[in-house]
């Protein structure tokens, strides 16, 4: 009987360009964005959907449209670390943009790092491509978030009633404080301490940014992790 060499599968360039990217495989690209072999397989036939594309960029940090179209820069993220053969990025790890330094009355003025991860970074299983973390001095917000500790924020998450956030005013200044509402173009907030009950008129107000984690200094590494994955070997 004549043996009929098989033809080598022809993936589809939306996804063979993130392969040869970050030397991936169906396998280490369903585990990197938590997702079926079987979804990767009809991506690999039929091209990447939307969806997919979207997913990619926020687990990987890889642009929509270079994956879909194979236009401009793979990312534009500062973040984003390329990968390179036999290194796989471990997700979720947000860079401290800066420290502060919390006074009593509640406000501190960004002390820090430009959002490059110069104080190096802090893990988070849920933030967004454009989280970060800040790193708090001082005990005006004692016993809730101690000198020392990080909390990450997220411009991406939805800012959620008696959840904390960072309130970032016109002036400069910033506090951290439990989110009550938006009232009558009124901001309501409340210390963290739960001492003092805050409003702003939303004019004074810049921006409103959800806390999505507080982080002990134990968990915080200053070089961006990587994990080696080694080939696997079959006989």
């Amino acid at each position: 009987m004549t043996k009929v060499e098989s033809k080598e599968k022809e993936i589809h360039p939306t996804i063979q360009r993130i392969y040869d990217l970050l030397d991936f495989k169906q396998g280490d690209l369903a585990n990197a964005i938590n997702e079926s072999p079987q979804v990767i397989n009809n991506w690999e036939n039929r091209g990447i959907s939307k969806q997919g594309a979207l997913t990619v960029f926020e687990k990987l940090g890889l642009e929509m449209k270079w994956v879909l179209k194979g236009e401009g820069n793979p990312t534009s993220d500062k973040i984003f670390e390329p990968k390179i053969k036999n290194v796989l990025k471990i997700g979720g790890w947000v860079p401290v943009k800066s420290y502060s330094k919390m006074g009593y009355d509640g406000y501190y003025t960004e002390m820090g790092y430009g959002g490059n991860g110069g104080d190096g970074y802090v893990p988070s299983l849920t933030a967004g491509p454009n989280a970060y973390a800040v790193k708090g001095t001082g005990d005006s917000m004692y016993p809730a978030i101690r000198s020392g500790w990080y909390v990450v924020c997220d411009p991406d998450a939805i800012p959620t009633p008696t959840e904390f956030v960072e309130v970032q005013l016109k002036d400069g200044r910033r506090t951290i404080k439990e989110f009550i509402g938006v009232v009558g173009d009124i901001l309501h907030l409340l210390a963290v301490n739960g001492e003092k009950r805050t409003t702003f008129e939303m004019d004074e107000v810049d921006s409103i940014v959800a806390i999505t984690d507080i982080v002990p200094p134990s968990r915080h590494v200053h070089d961006y992790p990587h994990l080696e994955v080694k080939e696997a070997k079959y006989d």
